[in-house]
C-alpha cells in the first residue's frame, strides 16, 4: 500500500515519502530511458542485481502532458501532469493515479533563467507551497547539466539528497550514451519521489 502522508505537517513537509520501502540505504540504481512497452515512451529502473524497481509509462495521447511512475508490479506510485497557463514550464506530481479534484503532492518549476548560463535547472515545492500558498524558498533545487546526465538534488539547506551521473562500464568499447545513467538517493529520502523529479526534468529541459 502507498504510505499515508501529511505534506502540511512541518515535520515531513520537506521530505516526501511515496512508499516507505523506497526509503532505504544508498543504492546505485540504473535508469534506462526506454519503456517496457513498444507503444509508450518512458523509463525502466533497475537495482544492482538487475531487478526492476520502477517503470515509467505514458498512456495519454500526448506524452508531454501526463506521465505515470509505477513500481515493478505495475502499481501506480505517481502521476505527473503538466500545469497549463503557468508563467514557467511547470509540472505537478500527484500520489497514485490521478483523480479529479486531487491536490498536487509537489510542484516542479523550470528555472526562469535558462537563457542565462546557470546550473540551476528547476525548483521543487511540496506541502503548502505545492497547493499555491506563498512560501519564501523552494523545498528542493535541482542543479547541474541534464544533457550530460550530471546533476544533483539539494534540499533547502543546500544538502545533497540525490545525485545522477553517467553510467560507467569497464569496457571502453561499450558506449551507453545519455539514455542510461546512475541514480543514487541518500538514506531516508524516497527513491520514487526523486525518480518522479527526473521524469519531470526530462519533460521540461529543452535538451531532454
Amino acid at each position: 500500500m502507498l504510505s499515508k502522508i501529511h505534506p502540511d505537517d512541518p515535520a515531513v513537509a520537506g521530505r516526501v515519502v511515496i512508499n516507505d520501502k523506497f526509503c532505504k540505504d544508498s543504492t546505485a540504481l540504473t535508469v534506462w530511458k526506454k519503456s517496457l512497452l513498444f507503444s509508450c515512451s518512458g523509463f525502466t529502473v533497475y537495482d544492482p542485481s538487475g531487478n526492476l524497481v520502477f517503470r515509467v509509462e505514458s498512456y495519454c495521447s500526448d506524452p508531454k502532458n501526463e506521465v505515470l511512475l509505477m513500481d515493478a508490479a505495475g502499481i501506480a506510485l505517481l502521476t505527473m501532469r503538466r500545469k497549463w497557463l503557468s508563467l514557467h514550464n511547470e509540472w505537478q506530481g500527484f500520489l497514485g493515479e490521478f483523480q479529479d479534484a486531487q491536490k498536487p503532492l509537489f510542484v516542479v518549476k523550470r528555472a526562469s533563467s535558462l537563457r542565462i548560463p546557470t546550473n540551476n535547472l528547476a525548483d521543487v515545492y511540496v506541502g503548502a507551497s505545492a497547493k499555491g500558498k506563498q512560501k519564501p524558498l523552494p523545498d528542493y533545487h535541482i542543479k547541474g547539466c541534464y544533457a550530460k546526465r550530471s546533476f544533483t538534488f539539494l534540499n533547502k539547506s543546500g544538502d545533497v539528497i540525490a545525485e545522477v551521473k553517467p553510467k560507467q562500464v569497464r569496457s571502453a568499447e561499450i558506449k551507453l550514451g545519455g539514455d542510461v545513467f546512475n541514480l543514487v538517493v541518500w538514506p531516508g529520502y524516497d527513491q520514487a519521489f526523486v525518480m518522479g523529479l527526473i521524469i519531470i526534468l526530462d519533460q521540461i529541459m529543452p535538451s531532454g
